[in-house]
């Protein structure tokens, strides 16, 4: 025999059985990987996850598979709203624009849930001012959150004003 011939076990099982290993394990945690955290979801889910009433809700809707999503938010009446909104409207939302003329779920979708609201009502008429925030620095810029303490940095506010289910003004107010 020569020196290139001897006889020693080939990599090629071990490799096999390394690449078996590696598959198990992801297909045991694949049930396991669903989107823990609401930066973990795709758009619109993400919108959809902010927009959800309560904290069981929100914390349900993050166990949940893609594909169990959207029965989930059509259950709790999300789907419906979503999709009477005007196509323009759905595409601005995404885009995270709200202009006065929108309805106001538009800016429930565009920029989560308002970190305040306020309602001044007379006999004749009642108005919504909810305040969003938004961070302008720090390692959370460009996100809308429900206080400026969240963004360890500067951050600004827009106060959009809603009667009858329209947005009738929106104020940048820094």
């Amino acid at each position: 025999m020569s020196p290139r011939t001897t006889s020693r076990p080939s990599l090629r099982p071990r490799l096999q059985r390394a690449a078996a290993r590696l598959l198990l394990g992801l297909a045991f945690l694949g049930p396991l990987a669903c989107a823990m955290t609401p930066d973990r979801l795709p758009p619109p889910d993400r919108q959809f996850y902010y927009t959800l009433p309560s904290a069981d809700d929100k914390a349900k809707f993050l166990k949940l598979k893609e594909t169990e999503r959207k029965p989930f938010l059509e259950q709790k009446g999300l789907w419906t709203r979503w999709m009477e909104l005007p196509p323009a409207e759905r595409e601005a939302a995404q885009r995270g624009e709200v202009k006065a003329g929108y309805k106001e779920f538009t800016a429930l979708m565009a920029w989560g849930a308002p970190a305040d609201t306020q309602e001044s009502k007379t006999p004749e008429r009642s108005v919504r001012f909810h305040t969003f925030i938004r961070c302008t620095s720090g390692p959370r810029v460009g996100r809308w959150v429900a206080s400026n303490l969240a963004c360890d940095g500067t951050s600004s506010e827009v106060e959009v004003a809603v009667e009858n289910g329209l947005i009738t003004e929106v104020k940048y107010l820094n």
